[in-house]
């Protein structure tokens, strides 16, 4: 079944539930399973879980996990908070991006975006720990970042991709493969008010050649509206990054140092003033085109732009598109690295026409075969339709005779008892308070032996009338002296598997911190299916667990929602007076 499908099928078991939340309790907190948060959302925003098949609808503070993959519709936009502030990625419309590392090794993070389609921007904050990675990779480079803001766009069909700095410094890396199939890694380094274009990993040898200064038409045309916008409303700590680099670069001028790198040349004082007035008039340029091409209408780009002076302690620093200086895009250029690397431009050109043209003329040929192969088709396709249509009008032929020879009566539609059903109001009785507990079970194999074996009860009460449900979702906390037992099968209790109602799925899934370990239960209703009323006390699912000594599960965090119309509620629960499930257990007593 296709995506698009799906979502109108589907509140998702793993959208309607993260498996870690935020509001998780503080035990939890010690986990090293990292996550990413959805800050903010429009349009058409889903997601199809790790070892998935389905999309399903995002919604807002919903937690996302490694493996996840993120899909933006028309006019759409998503903003991902990644590992409680480690970063913050906006995504623009028709995006697809994809969760693909959250790893905590030792104390430090890794942490990798896939991205496959549409444009994004990407604040990463200061990384804490030395070995601390934060990489966005795509289908042509990899970009490796340290304390920094930037754009990144991918087209969806050819894989090319474009990357853009506002604040910072960002490298991009391509591999390749060798005749001898050895890899071979290739690296540049981008600043601020620079960008790189590539068509593939194998365009060239020097990455260099392709950085080139930012072209303000091309990057406001490409990027939604919503990534503009972030650019803009950041404006505050992209000077803060930039000033940063700019005082550095002046200590090392009065040090007798000059910055001579193959992508930015500062040897004097005048070169630096020349980059540090690019560097302060990015966002105001940005911004000034933004408007000019229609991406934003006064009243909205006003606001925009107040939101970010909000920020700006300093005056000299508030945007005000009508004090903008153009950009120079001589500062930071050697004239002459300038015109060599103009000529080896050239040079490449020819090489890819050259590239294109014999692809074409290969293509050609092919296209010859297809059409002789088509016409060959199209003859057999022709025969077998006459042959077709002579067995429908036998086939029609036959069923008239038989028709005619048949005669069909229908029995005569009798009517039933409506009754009188008498429409007494005795009143509207008082709904009962939901609530959920937990019991635990040991399994006793013969009459003087009992296992480390047992079951965990989760039982729901009371969910009736407006409190009817859809999905649950609850979070199992536990010490590392305690299993869930994946070889044996859970128990659906006479909720969500009662024959009546099949249209459910569920998920379940063990994660283990440093000090604890977080067993993640997740069922929800999909296609035509309906909420739930569940009167009086019912199981809602039997965990087979396993342990040894004292046992004791309590529960850190459940969701329950409903569905009313198109959308959900949730249905809020007092997870502190769910009482913890406790056991000793002492094999072969």
């Amino acid at each position: 079944m296709s995506k698009k499908s799906f979502v109108s099928l589907c509140v998702s078991l793993s959208l309607i539930f993260s498996l870690i939340s935020v509001l998780l309790v503080k035990p939890v907190d010690a986990k090293t399973v990292r996550v990413a948060v959805v800050s903010s959302l429009s349009g058409e925003v889903t997601v199809k879980k790790g070892g998935g098949s389905k999309t399903y609808d995002v919604y807002e503070s919903m937690s996302l996990n490694q493996g996840d993959t993120i899909y933006t519709g028309a006019s759409s936009s998503v903003t991902l908070n990644l590992s409680s502030g480690d970063a913050d990625v906006t995504l623009g419309e028709n995006a697809e991006i994809n969760v693909s590392d959250l790893n905590s090794s030792d104390g430090n993070k890794k942490s990798k975006l896939k991205v496959w389609a549409g444009s994004l921007w990407v604040k990463v904050k200061s990384l804490a720990g030395s070995n601390d990675e934060f990489e966005v990779e795509t289908p042509t480079a990899v970009m490796g970042v340290r304390g920094t803001q930037f754009f990144v766009m991918v087209d969806p069909v050819t894989g090319a991709i474009k990357m853009a700095v506002g604040a910072g410094k960002v490298s991009a890396s391509t591999v390749t493969t060798t005749e001898d199939s050895d890899q071979k890694t290739t690296v540049t380094y981008l600043y601020p008010t620079q960008q790189i274009s590539l068509d593939s990993r194998n365009e060239t040898e020097d990455l260099s050649l392709k950085v080139d200064f930012l072209d303000l038409a091309d990057f406001v045309k490409q990027a939604s509206p919503e990534v503009i916008k972030e650019f803009i409303l950041n404006k505050a700590e992209i000077d803060k990054e930039n000033d940063e680099f700019i005082a550095q670069k002046a200590k090392e001028l009065a040090e007798g140092k000059v910055t001579d790198d193959e992508n930015l040349v500062v040897k004097s004082k005048e070169e630096l003033d020349k980059v540090k007035q690019n560097f302060d008039n990015l966002v105001g340029n940005i911004a000034k085109k933004a408007l000019t091409e229609n991406k934003f209408d006064q009243s909205s780009m006003d606001k925009v732009v107040a939101d970010a002076n909000k920020k700006i302690s300093q005056e000299n620093k508030k945007l005000d598109l009508n004090k903008v200086v153009d950009l120079d895009k001589t500062a930071g250029v050697d004239a002459e690295k300038e015109k060599q690397k103009q000529e080896l431009l050239k040079k490449l050109e020819a090489e890819k026409l050259k590239i294109k043209l014999e692809q074409e003329k290969k293509l050609a040929e092919l296209k010859k075969q297809l059409e002789a192969q088509l016409k060959l088709l199209e003859e057999q396709k022709k025969k077998i339709e006459a042959d077709k249509k002579a067995a429908e009008e036998k086939a029609k032929a036959d069923a008239l005779a038989k028709l005619n020879e048949t005669v069909v009566t229908k029995p005569p539609v009798t009517g039933g008892d409506s009754g009188s059903g008498g429409d007494s109001n005795p009143g509207t009785p008082e709904t009962p308070v939901p609530s959920v507990s937990l019991t635990a079970t040991l399994n006793q194999t013969s009459a003087n032996e009992i296992s480390n074996m047992y079951n965990l009860d989760v039982n729901l009460s009371n969910f009736v009338g407006s409190n009817d449900i859809y999905g649950v979702e609850v979070h199992l906390l536990y010490g590392s002296n305690t299993f869930y037992s994946a070889d044996k099968p859970l128990i659906n209790g006479t909720i969500f598997g009662r024959d009546n109602h099949t249209n459910y799925a569920q998920n379940i899934k063990e994660y283990e911190g440093d000090n604890q370990k977080e067993l993640v239960y997740t069922v929800t209703g999909f296609g035509d299916a309906a909420n739930i009323a569940v009167s009086g006390t019912q199981k809602f699912v039997t965990i087979p667990m396993n342990g040894y000594g004292h046992q004791e599960v309590s529960v850190g965090k459940i969701v329950i929602v409903r569905k009313n119309g198109t959308s959900i509620q949730i249905i809020p629960i007092v997870e502190s007076s769910i009482q913890p499930a406790i056991l000793e257990i002492h094999a072969g007593v």
